[in-house]
């Protein structure tokens, strides 16, 4: 397609044309201003005005060529506009990838709270026994211990236990306790009558000996001189109140003169064949040195009180007893005496 002339350059190119026709027809060749009476100037021949004519064209022709070639159009170059860089992005992780087996959760085990399962085998409620030390036998769980005041027994890899406690006369009210490794705990309640004999065995008190003045340990038979045995023989239970008020509470000091006439009636040497009982409390043997050195009544050469001082074993006493209602629960009964209250319930 031939490129368009600009407007500029066609009104160039009008003016132009313009201009050679009128110097062409007002040429002082044509006419002569110099004597208006001169002869006037022929007028030029046909052929001389084309030949200008002629060249007036041709100025313009050789102008539009001219003018052709400046104007010639240029097309835009096309720009090839270069491939976008391909940008590497992480590739999105499916869930495969993401989310690997978690092999660290662990399984939090529940919390044992199921009580313990508590059978006795050995005795039911209401039993009548012709001795003082019952021992009492059972089941529970594995593991366990079953506990009656102060007294526990632990329970085999089957889950068997047995555990002796001394009765006194009349009805005796037995607590066991089963207490599992989580602390969860089955309780039972029995009630076995014992008839007491009417005798009491006195036992002598054992020899005193002096401790020798050696650096050898004395002998764990013998006694401290600081508390010996009171005389024996049955007696009034008040005769040892004063006693039983310097250690124990004011509320329970009844409570307590009705465990001294049940266990031995007053007799400060007292002693159960049976069981090995001893004492105005009846402490067993196997317990006594522990008891007596808590209580106070061991003196600096190691030596402990003999059970058969009526101040060690009522003090001794005070120190196994429990806190709570149930007090008395170490001599399985509720010591009914004078004021003492029937805790109960």
């Amino acid at each position: 397609m031939r490129p368009r002339i600009p407007l500029a350059y066609a009104g160039l190119l009008v003016i132009a044309l313009v201009a050679v026709i009128g110097f062409a027809a007002f040429s002082p060749s044509s006419f002569s201003t110099t004597n208006e009476t001169a002869a006037p100037t022929t007028l030029l021949a046909p052929q001389t005005a084309s030949a200008r004519i002629a060249s007036a064209v041709l100025a313009i022709r050789v102008a539009d060529a001219e003018t052709r070639v400046a104007t010639t159009e240029v097309r835009p170059t096309t720009t090839t506009e270069p491939a976008p860089v391909a940008i590497a992005e992480a590739p999105v992780p499916t869930t495969e990838e993401t989310v690997p087996p978690d092999t660290t959760t662990t399984t939090t085990k529940p919390r044992d709270t199921t009580p313990p399962p508590l059978k006795i085998t050995s005795h039911s409620n209401g039993d009548t026994v012709n001795w003082s030390y019952v021992i009492f036998r059972g089941t529970s769980e594995a593991g366990a211990f079953v506990r009656s005041g102060p007294f526990d027994a632990d329970t085999d890899e089957d889950g068997h236990w047995s555990l002796g406690l001394v009765m006194v006369d009349g009805d005796n009210r037995v607590i066991l306790t089963a207490i599992d490794p989580a602390g969860n705990s089955r309780e039972l309640k029995i009630t076995v009558h014992y008839d007491e004999p009417q005798t009491t065995t006195t036992r002598a008190a054992p020899t005193t000996t002096k401790p020798s003045s050696t650096t050898t340990a004395p002998a764990q038979t013998t006694w401290s001189p600081l508390w010996p045995a009171d005389s024996g023989g049955i007696r009034n239970v008040e005769t040892w109140r004063p006693l039983v008020e310097q250690y124990w509470a004011a509320d329970r000091v009844d409570c307590v003169l009705g465990i001294i006439k049940k266990e031995s009636r007053g007799d400060p040497r007292a002693y159960n064949s049976s069981s090995g009982a001893e004492g105005l409390m009846q402490h067993l043997t196997k317990y006594w040195k522990g008891r007596a050195a808590a209580a106070g009544f061991r003196d600096s050469n190691g030596l402990y009180a003999t059970p058969y001082n009526a101040e060690a074993n009522i003090a001794a006493g005070a120190h196994i007893a429990g806190s709570g209602a149930d007090w008395y629960t170490p001599w399985n009964y509720h010591p009914a005496y004078g004021s003492c209250p029937d805790s109960r319930g």
